[in-house]
Parts: structure tokens; C-alpha cells; sequence
């Protein structure tokens, strides 16, 4: 496996390692965010609640910038590319041999997943090979302490599409699922004793996040499920779950660092320019300030430093990075990761 720990990420890789980050100031700002007007949040987030493993990034609304219309533009080349790829897996269930097989050896093995989710978790898994999408290169961030950045290598005017967020590894929440109709109409709970404890504990294993790797990335390469969550300590590798972003309710996609040398799938490399305001608050300012003025702080000038957003590509079968401003050659790109995100950080 190649190591993470020569790859020094985006800014979220700060907060991975930084202990000293105030949990207490974490532990205010959850409960306090319960209370806070979703009103106060330009951005629309999906999904709105955080995991318990991973912190992950928003992806946008999709009606947060006008994407252009031109059939000829790259993102409907790659919208028509993916498209016909999944009528084809439609067409011919063999070529999903891959992902069921990883679903045979996951903890999900006994959930029935309809043909257009396989169909969609294997799009959503696959980088396409020979893009036409060079318009970024990596470099040191402009962010102190973030690490790499991502920045643009010609103009680039708002709406367009600047490079593909990779999914090298799927983060399946398989618990916000739609149950079908039929299976509905089985469940029934009056067998089940609520107060069973070990009710609690099969439901938190039925609803744990599974793992599902892209076909194109080697078994050797692939990491254990704990590390992808927690990283690995003793190897200073951070969780590869820092680089999760929101396809969905179910999806989020995971672009792995050491894959740096193909900028038709950069999304993974744009920093949050306000990750600062979440990571240096101290349990004193949150005191005198307030946890709703950290919060709006913090939300306001991410935004306004934000010249990109993430949203779905094909009706998700893929995720994409888009101009939210005119982006000029030479700037870094940057979006807003939400404060869910940071204040999923926990010390």
C-alpha cells in the first residue's frame, strides 16, 4: 500500500492532527447547532446530519449555480458518458460482479440493493479514464498550515465545471435507504423488545457505514475499514474518511491523497479557506463570543472565500467541482466544507 503519510492534505488534515483542538468547544457547538436557524447557512447541505465515524464535506445544492447549457460543455460530455455507461451495466448485470462481491464479504451482505443502486454505487466508484478535464494542478496551499491546495491553471468562469471529486472508496450508509413498499409490509415490530440491549447493539451494526472500493483500485492498495475511519496512529496516516464528500443520503464519495497525477479527478485537493476559525476557537473566545457568532463567523467568511462547490454529476452518478465564481489562472480553489464537517472533529 502506498503511504498517506508522505501526502500532506488539505486542511481537514489539520484538524486530524491537532489534538489540542478543544473538544469541549466541539461538544457546545453540537448541541448549540440543534438550535441554530438553518436559515443562517447560504449554502444548502446534504446530507444534514453527521456521521459518528467521519466528518463530511457538503455538497451543494444543485440549484446553488447555474451549470451552462451548452451540450458540447465537458460536464454534459461526462453527464452522456456516464449515462451510457449505466444503461450498459443495466443492459448487462454481469459486468457488477465486482461490487457484489465486495458486498458478500461486508457486513451489508444481507441487504437487498435494487440493480440501480449496484448500477450507481459502480459509476460512483470508477474514475473515466481519458478526460479531457486539465484545467488544475497541486501545489502548497496559499492557507497556512493547509497543506496542498488546489489551484487553477486557466480562467474558469462560474457555473463551469473545474474537475471530478474521485471515488476511490464509497462510504455506504445503507440505513437511509427507501425501504421497498412490500418489505414494509413485513416489518413488524411488535416482536421486537425495545429494551433489549442487544436490539441497540444488531440495529447499530445493520446501520454501520460500509466500505465499498473502486475496481480500479489494487486489493493491496485497499485499507481496513478501521483505518479508513480512524487513520493509522502510529504511521501519522490520517483517516481517509477526511476526504469524504456527499453524493447523497446513502453516498459519500473518498478520494484517496496518493492518488495526485491525474487532475481530471482534483476535488479531493480544495481546502476550506475558513477551516482556520473552526480549528482555533478556544473554550474562552466561545465563551465571550458566543457559539451562534463562531458559527455564523465561521460560515460567512467560508463563503465568501469560496469560489467552488461540489454537486452530482448524472443524477449522482458521479460528483463534480464546480465554478461558483470566475475563477481567474493561478487561484487557489476553495469551498465550503460546513460547519458539520469541523464539528464532527471530536479532539
Amino acid at each position: 500500500m502506498n503511504s498517506l503519510s508522505s501526502t500532506i492534505g488539505p486542511l481537514r488534515l489539520v484538524v486530524a492532527m491537532s489534538p489540542y483542538c478543544c473538544s469541549l468547544v466541539v461538544a457546545v457547538l453540537m448541541v448549540s447547532l440543534m438550535t441554530f436557524s438553518a436559515s443562517a447557512f447560504i449554502l444548502n447541505s446534504a446530507p444534514s446530519k453527521s456521521s459518528a465515524h467521519h466528518r463530511t464535506i457538503l455538497q451543494s445544492s444543485v440549484d446553488s449555480i447555474d451549470t451552462p447549457s451548452d451540450g458540447d460543455s465537458t460536464a454534459a460530455q461526462i453527464s452522456r458518458s456516464l449515462q451510457n455507461l449505466q444503461n450498459d451495466l443495466l443492459s448487462n448485470p454481469s459486468k457488477l460482479q465486482p461490487i457484489l462481491e465486495q458486498h458478500k464479504d461486508s457486513s451489508a451482505d444481507d441487504i437487498k440493493l435494487s440493480l440501480d443502486n449496484l448500477v450507481k454505487e459502480t459509476l460512483l466508484s470508477s474514475r473515466l479514464p481519458d478526460l479531457q478535464l486539465n484545467r488544475t494542478r497541486i501545489g502548497p496551499s496559499k492557507i497556512e498550515g493547509a497543506g496542498r491546495g488546489l489551484f487553477a491553471t486557466e480562467d474558469i468562469a462560474k457555473g463551469e465545471l473545474i474537475t471530478c471529486y474521485p471515488g476511490d472508496a464509497l462510504l455506504c450508509d445503507y440505513s437511509e435507504l427507501e425501504i421497498d413498499e412490500e418489505e414494509e409490509e413485513d416489518f413488524n415490530d411488535e416482536d421486537i423488545d425495545f429494551e433489549d440491549e442487544e436490539y441497540y447493539d444488531e440495529e447499530a451494526d445493520y446501520v454501520e457505514e460500509v466500505v465499498l472500493w473502486g475496481d480500479h483500485i489494487d486489493a493491496t492498495d485497499r485499507i481496513e475499514d478501521d483505518e479508513v475511519f480512524d487513520g493509522i496512529v502510529e504511521e501519522d496516516v490520517p483517516a481517509l474518511a477526511s476526504y469524504a464528500a456527499s453524493v447523497d443520503d446513502v453516498y459519500s464519495v473518498m478520494g484517496m491523497p496518493v492518488l495526485d497525477n491525474d487532475p481530471a479527478y482534483y476535488g479531493h485537493f480544495a481546502n476550506d479557506g475558513a477551516g482556520h476559525i473552526a480549528i482555533q476557537t478556544g473554550v474562552d473566545d466561545a465563551a465571550r463570543r458566543g457559539i451562534e457568532e463562531i458559527i455564523s463567523s465561521y460560515v460567512s467568511e467560508s463563503v465568501e472565500l469560496s469560489n467552488a462547490i461540489h454537486k452530482p454529476i448524472a443524477d449522482g452518478l458521479h460528483l463534480g467541482t464546480f465554478a461558483s465564481k470566475n475563477i481567474k489562472q493561478g487561484e487557489e480553489v476553495m469551498v465550503t466544507y460546513g460547519p458539520d464537517y469541523w464539528m464532527a472533529f471530536e479532539g
